[in-house]
């Protein structure tokens, strides 16, 4: 079954079965046109024929040999007449023949009342077509009116016309499997760059990313699918290295709380502790379990927004009180860093007030934590056409263009010395991201200037 659907989807089949088809239709209207021409040109030759006979032998008739003498002379009327089984008769208006010659005894025609000549056709009981012509005149000596009635039978036009369209079908068949076998020949040899690109594509496997087709050298129709299939090439290795990445930093984050309890609880098991020794060893391993389940939540939030689980009730916010209650929630934090808050706010956002909170305060957190001591964190917000917009900006070191564009990362720390701090577990701007994505919005980062960081939040209304 699956062979039998690999040859009615190939390719060279179609266009083989498509070009044949062509070809049938083609040589059969020719065949046709052929056919009808030759037997219409018969035709007129028949009736010309017939016709001039006719009024020969009425001449002859009215003015050269009596009636009379011409009954007497049959065979020079056959030997005038020529063809074998044409027909030729003398009748009166009555219908009486005075004069026949028809071998094969063909049925005449009614007698004709027409005065000028005319062209009639008959069929025999064996299908045979018979082209007739008739003329009036006068007898000579007599002047009685007489018919002269020419015929000429299509026996030998019809066979000739049978073996024509015989060989003309031999022709067309043989013709047909030819052009078929060359045209497969050809769509194979015409197919080869498409085959060496699926040679080509084969090779691409994990451990062979870099593996691109070739665009170039590719046929003028293939280019553009080469060209499409390396770009997404380009895609899913830049996944892969992404995720390849993730894995790396997430069994990182996980490793350092999992060393710290391990080792805790091996140091406090050699030897016997007190009560105080203990407990203390249990609120530090508490840290550990908080910090993990933290990363854990953080994980699941995302892993809910990427499958579009995640729950978004959407509702009017005050920008501007929501940012002042942002900044007085972590003005505390700000303070141990020696920073303050400036917000110029205003306008109302259509967002859920749990996730713009969370948005908004992981920008403030990730700004005091990277911003430089003594300088300021800026909060702005306002309603900018179809969005409002939040800004979040901080002084601090300069990022290379590089930086910005991976800092919505999962676990990525732009701050390397930072990267060790259990506070931080490189999530918090991919839950931005994440909770953007829910929005339908877009959060991006800019340098508008030296030492200077923006995040900007873009709400649809």
């Amino acid at each position: 079954m699956i062979r039998n659907s690999q040859r009615s989807s190939s390719l060279i089949l179609r266009l083989m079965a498509s070009q044949v088809l062509v070809l049938c239709v083609l040589t059969g209207a020719l065949g046709i046109y052929f056919y009808h021409s030759v037997r219409s040109s018969q035709e007129q030759r028949i009736e010309t024929i017939v016709s001039g006979r006719a009024s020969y032998y009425a001449r002859l008739v009215s003015e050269m040999y009596p009636i009379d003498e011409l009954k007497q002379r049959p065979l020079l009327i056959a030997k005038m007449l020529g063809a074998e089984r044409d027909v030729l008769a003398f009748r009166h208006p009555s219908g009486e023949v005075v004069i026949e010659v028809n071998p094969d005894g063909i049925p005449l025609p009614p007698p004709s009342t027409a005065a000028a000549s005319s062209i009639t056709r008959t069929v025999t009981s064996d299908g045979i077509e018979v082209y007739w012509s008739s003329v009036q005149a006068k007898a000579m000596e007599t002047n009685q009116p007489i018919e002269v009635l020419a015929g000429h039978p299509m026996t030998d036009e019809r066979a000739m016309l049978a073996t024509f369209r015989d060989r003309f079908l031999m022709a067309t068949i043989a013709g047909v499997i030819v052009a078929a076998a060359i045209a497969y020949a050809l769509l194979r040899r015409g197919l080869l760059p498409v085959r060496d690109m699926a040679t080509k594509a084969a090779e691409v496997h994990p451990g062979q990313l870099h593996v691109r087709l070739d665009v170039i050298h590719a046929p003028t129709e293939l280019r553009a699918l080469a060209g499409a299939f390396n770009a997404m090439l380009d895609r899913l290795t830049d996944g892969y290295q992404r995720l390849s990445q993730f894995s790396a930093d997430l069994a990182h984050e996980i490793r350092t709380p999992l060393g710290v309890l391990i080792g805790q609880t091996q140091v406090t098991l050699a030897q016997p502790r007190s009560v105080d020794e203990y407990k203390s060893v249990l609120e530090s391993n508490l840290e550990e379990f908080e910090h993990l389940n933290r990363l854990s939540e953080n994980m699941l939030f995302l892993a809910r927004a990427d499958e579009g689980r995640q729950v978004v009730d959407k509702d009017t916010v005050d920008m501007d009180r929501e940012l002042h209650k942002i900044a007085d929630y972590f003005e505390g934090l700000a303070l141990e860093r020696d920073m303050r808050f400036s917000i110029e706010a205003a306008g109302a956002a259509n967002v859920s007030a749990d996730l713009f909170r969370r948005a908004v305060g992981n920008l403030v957190v990730n700004a005091i934590r990277h911003g430089r001591e003594g300088t300021t964190v800026r909060l702005r917000s306002a309603c900018v056409g179809e969005n409002a917009i939040v800004e979040v900006e901080n002084e601090g070191v300069s990022l290379s263009p590089e930086q910005l564009d991976r800092l919505f990362d999962r676990f990525y720390r732009a701050d390397a010395a930072r990267s060790g701090s259990s506070s931080s577990h490189g999530l918090g701007l991919a839950i931005v991201d994440a909770i953007m994505r829910l929005h339908a919005g877009a959060a991006d980062v800019s340098c508008p200037e030296e030492g200077m960081i923006r995040f900007r939040l873009s709400f649809p209304m």
